[in-house]
């Protein structure tokens, strides 16, 4: 890793037909249904250098140091087509102070569209995104579990899972 803080970047894609195909739906946010790892429904990718394990998989193992930063951001495999996701808490089981409290921030971006008419020259549209965004404060292991919603189409909710991925903080 480099000597100097850096953003680490954690893309998860969730597979939320299956999910609910397997699980049902749950309307108790407050008691989600847990996705086991061995479904390979949740996929977590991050830069092959900050993968300690699981890069791909649903029980990433990513690298820190202090002072990084870490922004966790996820979609559905229809990419919000049929199903979206929202990540709507995080808990850690043994965080003591290694990462500050993740939040969720809301930022406007510019995203490219393509043009059917000029491939080659998209048009952009300003959009309200997000991502969840902690620190990392000192040297540990994390274990985590981020909760997550399910919503159709109508941005009706089909459901509330959670798993619990983990984080390696070195020097």
């Amino acid at each position: 890793m480099a000597d100097t803080e850096k953003i680490i970047d954690v893309l998860i894609a969730i597979d939320a037909e299956s999910v609910i195909n397997k699980y049902g739906t749950n309307t108790d946010p407050d008691n989600p249904q847990q996705i086991a790892a061995s479904e390979n429904f949740i996929y977590m990718i991050v830069r092959s250098d900050e993968a300690v394990s699981g890069n791909g998989g649903a029980e990433l193992t990513i690298a820190a140091q202090t002072l990084d930063v870490i922004r966790w951001r996820e979609t559905s495999l229809t990419l919000n087509g049929t199903y979206s996701t929202i990540l709507y808490e995080f808990d850690s089981t043994n965080n003591d102070g290694l990462i500050t409290p993740p939040q969720p921030i809301i930022v406007e971006v510019n995203t490219p569209l393509p043009v059917a008419s000029d491939p080659l020259q998209p048009s952009t549209q300003t959009i309200n995104d997000y991502f969840w965004n902690c620190t990392v404060t000192r040297p540990g292991s994390v274990t985590y579990h981020f909760k997550f919603m399910i919503v159709d189409r109508d941005n009706n909710v089909q459901g509330y899972y959670w798993w619990d991925p983990f984080i390696q903080i070195t020097d």
